[in-house]
């Protein structure tokens, strides 16, 4: 994947993480993916008890950038969706892709 696809691989990308979260199940996980030429982007879900109301918190960082984004959801694998696509958002508005 070089770089210039890691956007339109965005899909993709979010698709393997929340198959494996769904797939780890639990109140925790973590993962990483490379979104090309060795850029490694790490995520991870946290569930906790937010007031009355159970929560999971993403959290993703591209390790090239230092980039880290944090989502608070319902489910584990929104966390990462939510928090992988702001992530991108991000790297991509610095042109960083």
């Amino acid at each position: 994947v070089s770089s210039g696809n890691a956007l339109k691989n965005l899909g993709s990308f979010i698709s393997s993480a929340e198959s494996l979260a769904n797939a780890i199940g639990g109140t925790s996980g973590s993962g990483q993916f490379d979104r090309g030429n060795g850029k490694i982007v790490s995520w991870s879900f946290k569930g906790k008890l937010m007031g009355f109301k159970w929560k999971y918190i993403g959290i993703c960082v591209d390790q090239a950038t230092g980039t880290t984004t944090t989502s608070v959801t319902k489910g584990r694998a929104g966390a990462i969706e939510h928090c992988l696509k702001d992530l991108f958002q991000k790297i991509g508005a610095r042109q960083e892709l």
